[in-house]
């Protein structure tokens, strides 16, 4: 395992309760909606993303291209002159292929700018080779790192990201707060740190990958601001970490409150076969699985999955124990 320099931060007691209450309602949204996020929704979420992220860094654009960009088999090409077309044309690429870019890969990072500022930037997926400042609350400049450290940098963030033993979604947010702090690029850091937070989030749990953090990121932006101002003079994450954490319960509360799709016995089986790791179960781990489901729908579950030959059981009742059976 490679060794590597932890970033500065502290868990609070605040971080711990908003990881257990994102943590609870990703329960909540698996048991709701077992990764079956309405299409609707799930567009709904990808258009605010894009449109969210290139507001954000001051790119001023229509949502009715978003749409028209998701609904078209093919690039149009009629402003390709037009650098905030190009743009948004490159965002709803890169944030399609969310699940496609390796997560712990300095390589894959690199080539995920590229994508994104194809076309914006001649230094598109480039390290920087200038000095940069960082601009903070009340306009007051801090140089970002040198040039020189960067590529160390880089690699030792991916090196904590990958094989720290910190909770993987505070680990997400470290690499959030560091990837803007380091600044590595000449051009669209913000952009392609909101991009890579969603990547690892969507490693943690898809759910995650698929919601709009962005739009709350942008209703919250001057806060946002700040609270990643005091993190840079202090030189640790901490209040960083939990506004974050915060953005991410808050989308999932959102969620928690769109209309649930209608879920099938045969969904349930299947997600709770992808899922529950033990090779025998009983009836009370499926319903501990399903917290929202009574005894009787989780009887009537077991009976169509014994009767069609996808789980064997043994015993009775109560007493019953099932697997399920080798394809």
């Amino acid at each position: 395992m490679r060794s590597f320099v932890t970033p500065k931060f502290t868990i609070t007691a605040r971080t711990l309760e908003l990881v257990a209450s994102v943590s609870e309602k990703i329960g909540a949204v698996n048991a709701l909606f077992l990764n079956k996020i309405p299409e609707k929704t799930k567009s709904e979420y990808l258009i605010n993303s894009v449109y969210s992220t290139l507001v954000l860094d001051d790119v001023i654009i229509n949502k009715s291209f978003i749409s028209k960009i998701l609904s078209s088999n093919s690039a149009d090409n009629s402003n390709n002159d037009d650098l905030e077309f190009i743009s948004l044309q490159n965002t709803v690429a890169a944030y399609k292929n969310i699940g496609h870019w390796h997560p712990y890969s300095l390589s894959s990072l690199l080539s995920a700018h590229e994508s994104l500022m194809e076309g914006i930037s001649k230094t598109a997926g480039k390290i920087r080779t200038e000095s940069v400042g960082l601009k903070l609350y009340r306009n007051k400049i801090q140089t970002a790192p040198d040039p020189g450290k960067l590529e160390y940098l880089l690699e030792n963030l991916f090196s904590y990201v990958k094989t720290s033993r910190d909770l993987l979604l505070i680990r997400c947010c470290v690499f959030y707060y560091e990837l803007m702090f380091i600044r590595p690029f000449d051009t669209g850091n913000g952009r392609m740190a909101r991009l890579w937070f969603k990547v690892l989030l969507n490693e943690y749990n898809s759910v995650l990958g698929s919601i709009s953090l962005e739009s709350l990121m942008l209703a919250q932006k001057q806060a946002m601001h700040d609270v990643l101002s005091r993190c840079i003079r202090s030189g640790k994450s901490t209040l960083f970490i939990e506004f974050v954490l915060g953005i991410i319960d808050s989308a999932l509360g959102n969620l928690l409150k769109e209309p649930a799709p209608v879920i099938t016995v045969e969904d349930r089986i299947r997600a709770f076969q992808n899922n529950f790791v033990p090779e025998i179960f009983s009836r009370k781990d499926y319903m501990q699985f399903f917290k929202n489901i009574s005894t009787a729908t989780a009887s009537r579950d077991l009976q169509f999955a014994t009767e069609n030959g996808i789980i064997n059981k043994t015993g009775d009742k109560n007493q019953a124990v099932y697997r399920f059976r080798v394809k």
